[in-house]
C-alpha cells in the first residue's frame, strides 16, 4: 500500500511539474553536478527581455487592464511592480517593514515612503546599470527607511537589532553581529525569499566581475561566488523559510513580464547540489519535486448591491505639484515638493507646504479623501483642513512603528463652500506629511450607474476599468471617473 501512495504521489508529482514548467526547459542541467551545473543553469535563467529601470512618469493613458505589456517597454521597472508585488486588497507587498501603504493610480511608486529596492546590493558588481540591475527578480519595493538603513549591508543572523529596527526589518552593527561587519536580517517569513533572490542572481550572472570592494561577501575566486559564512546564513534561511504562494506567484507574473524563472523556486533542492548537502551529486530533474502549482489570481469581491453613487469634481490617484496647479482653482505653494510623480511632501525646509482649490461651489453633500502618511523621518505628521478658511479638522499622528501607514482621510464639506485649504504644520522636516492621492467627490441619489459591477462593465465594453479603494470602500472608476460604490469592506 505504501509503495503504491508513493507511485501514486510521483504521478501527480509529475502531472503538476508538466503543468509549470515548459517541455524541456531544464534539460540541459540534467546529469550535471557542481560549477558545470550552475554554469548550464546560468544560460537558461538569465533569458527574456529586462526593462528600464525606475522610470515612473504620471500618466494616464486610458488602457484596458492589460497595461502593463505595453507600458513597461516605456515606463520601466515601477511599471512592473504594482502587477508582481500587490497584495489582492491593493496594498504594497513589502518585504522591508510592517507598513499598510498603497501604489497610486498604476504605478509602482509610493512616493517619499517606498523605493525600489536592489536585494542583492548593486555595488557588489559594481553598480553597472546592465540586465542584473534591471532584473524584476532582484527588485522589490521597500521602505526607505529600511532601503537606506540596508545599504549595500550583508545578510546575517541578527543577534541584537542594535543599528536598525522596524519590528520587521533588523540590523546589527558590526560590533555586535559575531560577523565583523553590518548585517540584516528581514522577518521569518521572508528570509527564503531574499536566500533564493541571492541563489538566483549568483547563478544568472555568475560572468559578472564581483566589486574587490566586497570580496568578503561575493567574488569571481569560486564558482560558490559567495563568502562561507553568506553561504551559510542563506542556506539556513532557505531551509527555514520554504517557497510560500506569494513567492510561486510573484515568479509567474514576472515570467510573464520578462520571460525568464528562478530555478531556486521551481526547483528548491536545486540550492543543495550547487551550495548545500548535494554538492558533488549529478542533478536527475525528473528526480526533484518542484514547488506547488499556484492559482495566482485574486479572490473576486463578494458580490454587494450598490449603495451611494458620486460624481467626481477632483480626481488626482497621483499627485504632484504640476498636477495640482493644472486643475481649475488649484494651487499649490513654494512648500509643496514633490516626489517622484506619485505624491508630494507637505513642507521644504521651514516653509509649510500647503494646497487648495477654490471655485467649487459645493451646493449638496459633498466629501474630500485623501490618503497620507509621515514623512520619511518625521517624528510627527501635523494637517488642517479648512473650507472657506474656517478649520474642518486638524490631524495628529504621533509616528510609531505601527503609525507610518498610509491612512485615508474622509471629511464631509459644507453646502455653500467656495474653497478647500489643505496645510501643514509645524515649519520643520520632523513635522511633515505625505499625501498620495485626493478626491471630491459629490454624492447623488441613488440611480443606475453606468456600471454597477465589474463583470458588467466588461460586458458593456468598457475600455477602462478598474476597482479602487477609498477609505475601506471599494469603487469602480472607468477612465477617470468613479462611478458606483461597491460597499464597505473592512481592510
Amino acid at each position: 500500500m505504501k509503495q503504491l501512495t508513493l507511485s501514486l504521489i510521483l504521478i501527480l508529482s509529475a502531472e503538476l511539474q508538466a503543468q509549470i514548467t515548459p517541455t524541456g526547459y531544464y534539460d540541459a542541467i540534467n546529469g550535471l553536478s557542481d560549477s558545470t551545473l550552475k554554469s548550464n543553469l546560468s544560460l537558461i535563467i538569465r533569458g527574456g527581455t529586462r526593462y528600464e529601470y525606475g522610470i515612473n512618469q504620471y500618466h494616464s493613458t486610458n488602457n484596458p487592464p492589460e497595461w502593463m505589456a505595453g507600458d513597461l517597454k516605456a515606463y520601466g521597472t515601477w511599471q512592473a511592480l504594482p502587477i508582481t508585488d500587490r497584495r489582492p486588497n491593493g496594498t504594497i507587498w513589502d518585504m522591508y517593514s510592517n507598513c499598510t501603504r498603497y501604489f497610486p493610480n498604476k504605478q509602482g511608486d509610493s512616493g517619499c515612503s517606498m523605493n525600489i529596492e536592489h536585494c542583492l546590493p548593486k555595488s557588489w558588481w559594481g553598480g553597472d546599470i546592465n540586465e542584473a540591475y534591471k532584473d524584476l527578480y532582484n527588485l522589490n519595493p521597500s521602505d526607505q527607511r529600511a532601503n537606506q538603513q540596508k545599504s549595500n549591508y550583508a545578510p546575517g543572523h541578527v543577534k541584537r537589532g542594535d543599528k536598525f529596527d522596524n519590528g520587521s526589518f533588523r540590523m546589527d552593527k558590526a560590533t555586535s553581529s559575531g560577523y565583523g561587519y553590518i548585517v540584516f536580517e528581514p522577518s521569518e517569513e521572508y528570509r527564503g525569499d531574499f536566500a533564493r533572490t541571492y541563489f538566483y542572481m549568483a547563478t544568472a550572472y555568475e560572468y559578472l566581475t564581483w566589486s574587490p570592494s566586497y570580496s568578503q561577501y561575493i567574488s569571481n575566486e569560486s564558482y560558490l561566488m559567495f563568502s562561507d559564512s553568506i553561504i551559510k546564513v542563506l542556506l539556513d534561511w532557505h531551509r527555514a523559510d520554504p517557497v510560500s504562494t506569494k513567492e510561486t506567484c510573484r515568479m509567474k507574473k514576472i515570467e510573464a513580464i520578462q520571460g525568464n524563472r528562478n530555478a531556486f523556486i521551481e526547483y528548491p533542492e536545486l540550492v543543495e547540489y550547487i551550495w548545500g548537502n548535494r554538492k558533488g551529486q549529478a542533478v536527475d530533474i525528473n528526480s526533484l519535486t518542484p514547488s506547488p502549482w499556484i492559482e495566482c489570481d485574486p479572490e473576486p469581491l463578494p458580490p454587494i448591491e450598490p449603495e451611494v453613487y458620486y460624481d467626481t469634481i477632483i480626481c488626482l490617484p497621483a499627485i504632484t505639484a504640476n498636477l495640482v496647479n493644472a486643475i481649475s482653482g488649484g494651487s499649490a505653494n513654494s512648500g509643496i515638493q514633490s516626489n517622484g510623480s506619485a505624491s508630494i511632501t507637505m513642507g521644504k525646509n521651514t516653509t509649510d507646504g500647503e494646497i487648495s482649490f477654490s471655485g467649487l461651489s459645493i451646493s449638496e453633500s459633498t466629501i474630500l479623501q485623501f490618503r497620507a502618511s509621515p514623512y520619511n523621518t518625521a517624528s510627527t505628521m501635523q494637517l488642517m483642513v479648512y473650507a472657506d478658511d474656517v478649520l474642518l479638522r486638524q490631524i495628529n499622528v504621533t509616528v510609531t512603528q505601527e503609525t507610518r501607514n498610509e491612512e485615508y482621510y474622509t471629511i464631509d464639506l459644507p453646502v455653500g463652500t467656495q474653497a478647500v485649504r489643505i496645510a501643514s504644520v509645524g515649519g520643520s522636516t520632523s513635522q511633515r506629511a505625505c499625501m498620495q492621492e485626493l478626491y471630491i467627490l459629490k454624492e447623488k441619489q441613488p440611480e443606475p450607474g453606468p456600471v454597477s459591477s465589474l463583470a458588467e462593465a466588461v460586458a458593456n465594453g468598457a475600455t477602462h476599468i478598474e476597482k479602487i479603494m477609498i477609505n475601506g470602500t471599494i469603487y469602480l472608476r472607468r477612465n477617470n471617473t468613479i462611478y458606483t460604490v461597491y460597499g464597505t469592506r473592512v481592510r
